[in-house]
């Protein structure tokens, strides 16, 4: 039998246990999902990669010959793994020495994600600085990457509001019903994307998603799928999800999750029975889904 189990990579080699991402003074995180001898999406991981910090070529080899080895170790994983790359500076580490490592952790044999999710929309606001490089001008240069000052859609490893938004609602397990993915707004009240997603939705016969160009972190997913399908940009608001013919999140681990949008409020959200009842996929997803499993896994 397969020997299938956490592990983790690092410059300095394989690591017992991470540190927490509290030990960290700021970075960027890259997750993503290897399977089948592949990480598909790592290219597109790799160019977000190098626009938001800029590692020194040297270090993005390290990391390039670090996930052959992910490749080769997940292979027989009959789910494949979840793998979650921080690279960012330590507290108490001068900012000009940014550190890097890996974690791979199992997916599960039934995803938790299977039933579908329900929006449920947060009163905490997205600010432009949540996605917002934390990597000065100069240490980005270092890597040959940009000096623009206001570098947006990064995913950073400090997610204190994604943190606050998500803790607006009560967990829910899966047990059979849908997971909860908590909805942010911005500050004019437009919604801009999931905790852990970005938003997709079927408006008549086209696709949009919400404009990222002030808020909210360009995912690898919707990339890929916006080279695969026409997909529009456009400031969309809570009643256009509402009226939305199909809604859908996607990320780079789950691929695409069929959404309902949650009517009710935090408080009243347990009581919803809407709440517990499965998100099946309307045509629309579904294609998005078989996409996925054709080209990527």
């Amino acid at each position: 039998m397969t020997d299938i189990h956490s592990f983790f990579l690092s410059a300095a080699g394989e690591l017992h246990t991470l540190v927490p991402d509290s030990a960290y003074q700021f970075g960027v995180l890259e997750t993503m999902r290897a399977g089948h001898g592949k990480i598909p999406l790592w290219p597109l991981h790799r160019a977000r990669l190098q626009r938001s910090a800029s590692p020194l070529p040297e270090t993005l080899s390290a990391i390039d010959q670090s996930l052959a080895q992910v490749v080769s170790r997940t292979r027989s994983w009959p789910e494949g793994a979840r793998v979650r790359l921080r690279y960012g500076v330590r507290q108490g580490v001068n900012a000009d020495k940014p550190m890097w490592d890996l974690c791979m952790e199992p997916l599960e044999r039934v995803s938790p994600w299977g039933n579908g999710v329900l929006l449920g929309l947060c009163r905490t606001r997205l600010t432009s600085d949540a996605t917002q490089s934390p990597f000065t001008p100069h240490l980005r240069s270092l890597g040959g990457g940009s000096e623009h000052t206001g570098l947006r859609g990064c995913k950073l490893l400090v997610r204190d509001v994604y943190k606050r938004a998500a803790a607006e609602w009560p967990a829910r397990s899966a047990g059979g019903k849908p997971l909860l993915e908590p909805v942010l707004l911005d500050s004019a009240g437009a919604v801009i994307e999931g905790t852990r997603s970005n938003l997709l939705l079927r408006i008549g016969s086209d696709w949009i998603t919400p404009r990222l160009d002030q808020f909210g972190v360009r995912g690898v997913m919707l990339h890929w799928l916006a080279g695969q399908v026409q997909i529009g940009e456009d400031t969309l608001y809570p009643t256009d999800l509402a009226s939305a013919n199909e809604l859908a999140i996607c990320n780079s681990v789950r691929g695409v999750i069929p959404a309902r949008l949650l009517a009710s409020t935090p408080e009243g959200s347990q009581m919803d029975s809407q709440a517990q009842n499965p998100v099946h996929p309307g045509r629309g997803v579904s294609m998005l889904q078989a996409l996925i499993s054709e080209e990527l896994w």
